[in-house]
């Protein structure tokens, strides 16, 4: 006989929770609103195109987003160590609810970041923070002392 998990523990955090979570990461110009069920997220911020966090039919966390001349999005992105290019946006590859909140929020938040051509990937201080975490700054950000 089968035991059923108590709603909520066997996945402790929506997609909807990695775009709010994500949005927070990008600053104060970014926010995120819940699909139906929380299956789906969309954050928006100081540019014309939206991302729409989803799951696709092979369990990997989607990030959709359309391209706007106006957004001047780089043609190929640097996109950071993890993350995927696919036809309707990017998508995070290998990453599933073990990772946890803040780490997926995190790799998000760099994905939208390198779409927009915003991921620094030459600075020395951004090379320097890549050898010892595994990500470049996005550009403003300071690494942590």
């Amino acid at each position: 006989m089968s035991s059923t998990p108590a709603p909520g523990t066997e996945y402790p955090f929506s997609v909807s929770d990695i775009a709010y979570a994500a949005a927070a990461l990008l600053g104060d110009s970014w926010s995120a609103e819940s699909g139906h069920w929380g299956v789906t997220g969309v954050v928006s911020g100081p540019c014309a195109t939206s991302f729409v966090f989803t799951v696709d039919y092979e369990g990997d966390l989607c990030i959709q987003y359309d391209r706007f001349e106006a957004d001047a999005l780089p043609d190929v992105p640097r996109l950071p160590h993890g993350v995927q290019a696919w036809a309707e946006g990017v998508y995070l590859e290998d990453a599933s609810a073990l990772d946890g909140l803040d780490d997926l929020a995190l790799l998000s938040a760099d994905a939208i970041s390198a779409v927009l051509g915003q991921l620094d990937t030459e600075s020395p201080a951004s090379c320097q923070h890549y050898i010892h975490t595994g990500r470049f700054l996005r550009h403003g950000e300071t690494p942590p002392a």
